[in-house]
């Protein structure tokens, strides 16, 4: 009897045995799929905790690595997703699954100097989706400014045929300009009246990248009122601090004072204070010799956020002249098309016009009040030029027989750009 009743055991153990394997992979399984549900869901946490699970059972998935380490960075947690990615490629899993992911988190850490040498690796460890890998490196070209590298790149025979693709023709353009050194802008506004002659301003600029983060500018302005003439020179700096973060500084001259002021003085200081946000903050002087107060200064900043297509952007002005004060401001707005370079705006202000390069008035910066607004179109010509066209109405306060009198302002404003 207990000759029989032997190979049964041995029989039920093996079973159990080779039941207990499947089972785990089973629940792990079970384990991973839930996650998977919970982090479509947005259920992050809770996706995370079941991940864990799954890798408390079997720590050898590489695949759960992976997958965690997206979930982290779903949820903005990239330092603790790139701790997992690299325990998936300490595993040599190094296929589409893991560099679509890992180039994704480096792209979403903003780490750029390791996402251009990630994908420089993807490439030759045979990585198939050859539009991500592309777009991911011409993306990290252009942030880290390698941006012969990055046209080199995209203009290679096996590639070319992807400029064919929106994304990847924004990205090669934009390397084209970076490289490109050189801007010739000019620009031509004309303000129309009901009863007076019309008023002209015409500029001519140029500017120049003479170092890593560093752009010099000049411009003349001419200016034709009232049976006047003027030009305006005006030299500026713009000096990056860090990566988008810049200050600008302009000094300014006038030749003879009566329409433009003598001296104009300006700095400000641009940053990024969030993902797809901009401001700065700074102040202007003007010095017009010929007003009974000669001196002004506007203390002025900007709030601008990008979202989708969209861009939007709000700048006060607070000016001080004296024992004189006055708010005034201005906000934008931009919808932009498949280029950056083509895009309808459209621009509000209420306030006596701060703009100092346009203000016609010697003293009246906080007396008068004017209301306008203006609609523009920007057309994309080539990959280094393109063409601004801009009309708009001003509702404006003036002095007139020492009364406080209305009138219409009717705009017409073209400009163009050259990069070389």
């Amino acid at each position: 009897m207990n000759k029989k009743i032997l190979p049964l055991l041995l029989f039920f153990c093996i079973c159990i045995l080779c039941i207990e394997p499947a089972n785990a992979q089973t629940n792990v399984d079970s384990l991973l799929n839930v996650a998977i549900q919970k982090a479509h869901q947005g259920k992050y946490e809770e996706s995370l905790h079941d991940a864990n699970m799954a890798l408390q059972t079997d720590s050898s998935r590489a695949d759960i690595y992976v997958f965690v380490a997206n979930v982290y960075s779903w949820s903005h947690k990239n330092d603790s997703a790139l701790i997992f990615i690299e325990k998936a490629k300490d595993m040599n899993y190094l296929n589409d699954d893991f560099y679509s992911s890992y180039l994704n988190i480096l792209l979403r850490s903003n780490d750029f100097q390791t996402l251009s040498k990630a994908g420089e690796e993807a490439e030759k460890n045979g990585y198939s989706d050859t539009k991500d890998l592309l777009t991911k490196q011409l993306i990290a070209y252009r942030e880290t400014r390698e941006y012969e590298k990055g046209i080199k790149l995209a203009e290679q025979d096996k590639y070319k045929h992807y400029l064919a693709n929106d994304t990847i023709d924004q990205l090669y353009t934009s390397l084209l300009l970076n490289r490109r050194t050189n801007l010739v802008t000019l620009s031509y506004s004309l303000d129309m009246f009901d009863n007076i002659d019309p008023h002209h301003l015409v500029s001519i600029g140029y500017s120049k990248k003479i170092a890593t983060g560093n752009t010099l500018a000049a411009d003349i302005y001419y200016a034709n009122r009232f049976t006047k003439n003027d030009f305006l020179i005006e030299l500026n700096d713009y000096w990056t601090i860090y990566k988008k973060n810049y200050l600008q500084f302009g000094l300014g001259y006038a030749s003879n004072a009566n329409l433009f002021p003598r001296y104009r003085m300006g700095i400000e200081y641009f940053f990024v204070p969030a993902n797809k946000w901009e401001a700065s903050l700074g102040g202007r002087y003007m010095n017009y010799p010929n007003a009974t107060n000669k001196d002004v200064f506007i203390v002025t900043g900007n709030i601008g956020n990008y979202f989708g297509n969209n861009w939007l952007s709000i700048r006060p002005f607070y000016v001080l002249q004296n024992d004189l004060q006055s708010l005034s401001v201005v906000i934008k707005y931009r919808l932009y098309g498949k280029s950056p370079m083509n895009y309808w705006g459209i621009e509000a202000g209420v306030g006596n016009s701060p703009d100092d390069i346009l203000t016609t008035s010697q003293s009246s910066f906080n007396e008068l009040m004017s209301y306008h607004i203006k609609v523009e179109k920007n057309f994309k010509l080539n990959r280094i030029s393109d063409f601004n066209i801009r009309m708009g109405y001003m509702y404006e306060q003036i002095n007139q027989n020492s009364t406080k009198q209305y009138r219409n302002r009717y705009m017409v404003e073209a400009g163009y750009k050259y990069r070389f």
